[in-house]
């Protein structure tokens, strides 16, 4: 009996491992659909990611994911099933484009019309603020007071402190 609850343990242990393992392979499954999934584009019209296509029965989507499915439970890596995407349909299936050759263009470009407009408005401020100094005109200067009114000022404040 001594011997027996050690082995009882182990297969138990065993057992609840192997469960584990059995219950994490389908959400390990769906993490690799997912990666390709989320990288091309529906083909339906949608204009949306096949992760996000809008229609319950897709006729190009239902099929696409269940074709990738199958493809990735027979071993093909998520690259192979792009590549073989692309090479079906061409680039413009993919959700982002390639970052090199035009594509590296694609991601490029927004930052470069940021980057610009931001100059710009940098100048443009600058210019509008030197204008306006420049244009500044300038306050008349009080006449001054002849000698005997001055000092009847002064001797007025003088009253005041």
């Amino acid at each position: 009996m001594a011997t027996s609850f050690p082995l009882r343990s182990v297969s138990l242990l065993l057992a609840l491992v192997v469960l584990l393992l059995l219950a994490a392979a389908p959400a390990q499954a769906a993490v690799r659909q997912d990666s390709v999934t989320q990288k091309i584009m529906c083909q339906c019209g949608c204009g949306a990611v096949l992760e996000n296509c809008p229609h319950t029965e897709c006729g190009w989507g239902i099929p696409a994911k269940e074709f990738i499915r199958e493809q990735l439970e027979a071993g093909k890596s998520p690259e192979e099933l792009i590549e073989y995407y692309v090479s079906q349909n061409g680039k413009q299936i993919l959700a982002a484009p390639e970052k090199q050759g035009f594509g590296l263009g694609a991601w490029l470009t927004p930052f470069a019309v940021i980057i610009a407009t931001a100059i710009a408005i940098y100048s443009m401020v600058r210019l509008w603020v030197r204008d306006r100094a420049e244009a500044a005109i300038p306050l008349p200067q009080a006449p001054a007071l002849p000698k005997d009114k001055s000092d009847r000022l002064d001797e007025e404040l003088k009253k005041f402190d």
